[in-house]
């Protein structure tokens, strides 16, 4: 049986507290029950796709790690001395000093993090947190701002006292010469971690890396995952959008093969070392995934009827012509099912249409709430094709 807790295990009746409502621009609907929200957003999926004329199993489920302080990484930006998120009312940062959304470990790291006095008033941080509490910050500024921070030195060696710290869009490090900060290249650590089964697995990835934003809600998400992948038995499994990995492990839990397709270079020698460095138990599964560097979107080589699954995780665009060698296809030659995981189910919606045509029907659907107390939402969906 799964891990994963549905969202009736809950108290539908709880409201979060937050002394920033209604200025932030952060969340829209802290103080409503935490029921009304999950209704609200099963009626906007459910709206979404009855409005695209895409079947799915009634009623929709929601699946919750909690209604709040969930999230292990955060995004603030800095305006003339405030740290925050934008108002709702104007276009100015408010200053935050504590927020539910964040888990215990998170917001102590925020609090110590707002002592620091910046020698520039505008720029934007992530504070994150990895899975054994340690602590790292990505610094974006402008290249003058950058500078600046290299020659002050003192707040970069402060902050490298508790944490570990990257700098701007390419993700470098300042390292200590002996008299001057020097930007190196991007290193790989444990910042996230995903599970196979009962098992974790680290993830290499820079602090600057798209991970979920939360240790506790990926859990429920790995479940699932694990859960579909092991039902079919599947013994090839192609995945796009696999990233650092976080759905490859749980599918390979299941699968006796998968090739992992993924365009962004970081992200995939983030994988290669987290399958080099699985635990001993797990090692000798690691040569049964297969890298593959390339715009899925665009372009795909691959012959579809090579696989009996397929796992995909596009960006916010969607899958795009990643769908069309699978069009061009006989029924019978298409993978038996498909797993789709989405955090825009607008663009899941239309590429739910091209599946549905292609002969897939979807079994199981969830929202995963691992943005409570906002409009957003994780939709899990398996669709499995039909028999001829």
């Amino acid at each position: 049986m799964p891990n994963f807790q549905k969202f009736e295990t809950f108290d539908k009746l709880t409201t979060v507290p937050c002394p920033y409502a209604p200025d932030c621009g952060g969340c829209q609907h802290i103080g409503v029950p935490y029921g009304d929200q999950a209704q609200n957003k099963i009626n906007d999926l459910s709206g979404l796709f009855t409005a695209a004329s895409v079947a799915f199993p009634q009623p929709l489920k929601v699946l919750s790690a909690g209604p709040a302080h969930l999230r292990d990484r955060l995004d603030f930006s800095l305006q003339d001395g405030r740290l925050g998120l934008y108002r709702t009312d104007r276009h100015e940062i408010l200053d935050i000093e504590v927020c539910a959304q964040l888990s215990p470990a998170l917001q102590e790291w925020l609090s110590d993090f707002r002592k620091i006095q910046w020698p520039f008033k505008r720029g934007s941080f992530r504070l994150r947190v990895g899975p054994a509490g340690q602590r790292g910050v990505w610094i974006d500024l402008a290249n003058i701002d950058i500078k600046t921070l290299l020659d002050e030195q003192s707040i970069l060696y402060s902050l490298q006292q508790q944490s570990f710290v990257e700098i701007g869009q390419r993700r470098k490090v300042p390292v200590w010469t002996g008299n001057e900060f020097k930007l190196r290249d991007p290193e790989h650590h444990v910042w996230f971690q995903s599970w196979m089964n009962d098992t974790p697995v680290n993830l290499y990835c820079q602090v600057a890396s798209f991970t979920q934003p939360s240790h506790k809600a990926n859990k429920v998400i790995c479940d699932v995952i694990y859960d579909w992948v092991k039902r079919y038995k599947a013994q090839r499994l192609i995945e796009f959008g696999s990233g650092i990995g976080n759905l490859t492990f749980p599918a390979l839990a299941g699968a006796e093969s998968i090739l992992a397709c993924e365009i962004d270079d970081l992200s995939l020698q983030g994988l290669e070392r987290s399958l080099n460095e699985l635990p001993a138990s797990l090692s000798h599964l690691k040569d049964r995934v297969t890298i593959y560097r390339g715009d899925f979107q665009k372009k795909l080589t691959q012959d579809f009827s090579q696989f009996d699954g397929v796992l995909a995780n596009p960006p916010r665009s969607g899958l795009m012509g990643f769908l069309n060698p699978l069009q061009n296809l006989a029924p019978e030659q298409r993978p038996e099912f498909f797993i789709y995981m989405s955090c825009y189910p607008e663009s899941m919606a239309r590429d739910l249409v091209t599946l549905q045509e292609c002969g897939y029907r979807m079994q199981e659907a969830f929202i995963v709430d691992q943005f409570p107390q906002t409009d957003h939402y994780e939709v899990l969906g398996l669709l499995q094709r039909e028999k001829a």
